[in-house]
């Protein structure tokens, strides 16, 4: 059954579609079925509903998700009943997921955790306050893992966004799983390092947390002089659009495992850019493990 810890990841899912979560009585319900006091959790759940033929469906829900131990119909009984209207898709998913694939917990939960979340609501403060995308964008997330964050965010508000992950498994269950109702999302697997793909001709804004996990960005061979048609270079094919935004993050957290380009400063980050690469907006962003480096700019010609 839940613990008490996963209320906080329970709350960070939540935020990501709706405004305003009442997540009160859930932490006092779900305190109350540990400690087997089913009073204090009908004392939790009796004022949040009128109807009384309603409460007695989701109560009635309820106790039999508790009865067998099944988090998805608990949570989605309690979260009904105390909150109107709420959007539940992205958290019964992540459960579904669970239900079939427990061993993976700790990594998709991570990836909701309040680290990840101070670093993604970053990105969104920055590109609001360069009005970077409108609902024409398309939008590449490079080392996406499970587009837990940017995913949820990004696509109501944007024409396409595409995720790349070296993780087959992380981009299946993205793919099939978390974010199968959203028609303008897609997940591929392939190194982005190895493989250049058309629709990066189309490509708005391309997103990279990952910068730590891989070579320094100036190493991708297609932001080389001719990727842009400004460049002036006829025999060349464009490889990037000519209204390309980029956002890369890096960290200094040497020691966890696959860090394998970290660095120490904003000016150290900015040395791994690309030539043609024009920064318009740098931040710092503390984590509980070390510091995040973000680096919010567009790409220019040559």
């Amino acid at each position: 059954m839940i613990v008490k810890d996963d209320v906080n990841i329970i709350k960070n899912i939540l935020s990501l579609q709706n405004e305003n979560v009442n997540v009160k009585v859930l932490d006092t319900a779900t305190s109350a079925i540990k400690e087997n006091n089913y009073l204090k959790m009908f004392e939790a759940l009796l004022p949040c509903v009128d109807d009384i033929d309603v409460l007695k469906t989701e109560i009635l829900k309820t106790l039999k998700a508790i009865r067998t131990k099944n988090d998805r119909d608990l949570l989605e009984s309690i979260l009904s009943i105390s909150n109107e209207n709420i959007d539940l898709t992205l958290l019964l998913n992540v459960y579904k997921v669970l239900e079939k694939n427990s061993s993976i917990k700790d990594n998709l939960f991570d990836s909701f955790s309040n680290n990840q979340i101070k670093a993604k609501r970053a990105i969104f403060d920055a590109l609001k306050l360069l009005k970077v995308l409108n609902k024409e964008s398309t939008v590449v997330i490079w080392g996406s893992w499970y587009g837990s964050i940017l995913v949820p965010v990004l696509a109501p508000r944007v024409k396409k966004v595409i995720g790349v992950d070296i993780d087959e498994d992380v981009v299946n269950i993205a793919n099939k799983k978390l974010f199968s109702e959203f028609k303008n999302v897609d997940f591929q697997c392939f190194d982005v390092f190895d493989k250049h793909k058309n629709y990066y001709k189309e490509t708005n804004l391309i997103i990279n947390t990952s910068c730590e996990h891989m070579k320094p960005m100036k190493e991708w061979k297609w932001f080389e002089k001719g990727s842009l048609v400004e460049d002036g270079v006829s025999e060349k094919e464009p490889k990037l659009s000519s209204n390309c935004w980029f956002v890369f993050q890096s960290n200094n957290m040497f020691g966890i495992e696959g860090h394998i380009n970290c660095v120490n400063s904003l000016e150290e980050f900015e040395s791994q850019l690309p030539e043609r690469a024009k920064v318009y907006f740098r931040d710092e962003v503390e984590d509980t493990r070390g510091t995040r480096y973000m680096l919010v700019g567009k790409l220019m010609p040559l």
